[in-house]
């Protein structure tokens, strides 16, 4: 005789059943949330910044050498996490119309100066003598070393506020430099003279850094001095117009370069006095 194999099911069977598949799909959601999390912590953690290093004069000739194997142009970046210009450049250069330039055409190092800390040895291994603002940008030609956009520097200080279009356009442009255009640059050389006024006022601007140092500190932890607002716009506009004259006197040496110009104009030297603190 035919035996009916269907048994009824009793509702405590459903309940667990039901209970079981609830806790899969909760399962299956927390899952994909982590990975999505991930993901998206993954994305962060590309973007550029500026961590400290104990060795970052090994890291950018590293990233040199890097630029000139893959045949690629050597971005620098010194700035600091702290300075509203450098985390605003940072942010550009994470953006999708800026992002593809930059991977395409550089090898792009992000240099942290912690509090105003010494980084001479990596600006001028670059014939360049300190850094004069946060950010600085260095657009290099790895091979050789040359600095090539050494005339346009200054505008960088206040990375924030320069329009995206803008960097897309500069970044760009010194990617299509020729060679040409290269080789020219590669004649910039300061007089002795030039030389030893930029060494020595590199050396005064970093014992303004190494005083600012720990009242930047302390502003950034909610302690500021009272005098540190008056100091550190003194030492900004000193270093600003160090970095303006600078820029003046290699436009003029390039420029009078390019034109085959005789008995040029000799470069004007400004001497400062001390801060008012000294």
């Amino acid at each position: 005789m035919y035996k009916n194999t269907y048994q009824r099911i009793s509702p405590t069977t459903i309940l667990l059943k039901a209970m079981w598949l609830v806790i899969a799909s909760l399962s299956l959601l927390i899952a994909l949330s982590s990975i999505a999390i991930s993901s998206v912590a993954s994305e962060l953690d590309t973007t550029p910044s500026f961590v400290h290093s104990d060795t970052p004069l090994e890291d950018v000739i590293a990233a040199q050498e890097q630029a000139t194997a893959n045949d690629k142009l050597l971005l620098v970046v010194l700035g600091a996490q702290w300075c509203h210009d450098s985390t605003g450049l940072a942010g550009y250069f994470d953006s999708e119309a800026l992002r593809p330039i930059l991977q395409k055409h550089y090898t792009t190092i992000m240099v942290d100066v912690g509090l105003l800390e010494d980084r001479r040895d990596i600006t001028q291994r670059f014939n360049y003598p300190t850094y004069y603002a946060t950010p600085t940008v260095m657009i290099i030609e790895p091979s050789s070393g040359t600095l090539l956009n050494r005339k346009t520097m200054a505008r960088w200080a206040y990375a924030d506020s320069i329009p995206l279009l803008d960097y897309v356009e500069y970044f760009t442009q010194y990617a299509e430099l020729t060679d040409t255009e290269i080789a020219a640059l590669q004649s910039y050389s300061p007089t002795p003279q030039e030389a030893s006024y930029n060494e020595k006022y590199a050396a005064r601007l970093q014992q303004a850094y190494k005083t600012l140092s720990p009242l930047l500190k302390d502003d950034i932890n909610g302690k500021t001095d009272d005098n540190f607002y008056a100091m550190w716009k003194e030492v900004r506009r000193f270093r600003a117009t160090l970095q303006e004259e600078l820029m003046e006197r290699a436009s003029q040496q390039l420029d009078n370069a390019a034109n085959s110009a005789s008995g040029s104009k000799k470069a004007t030297l400004t001497e400062y006095d001390p801060f008012s603190w000294q």
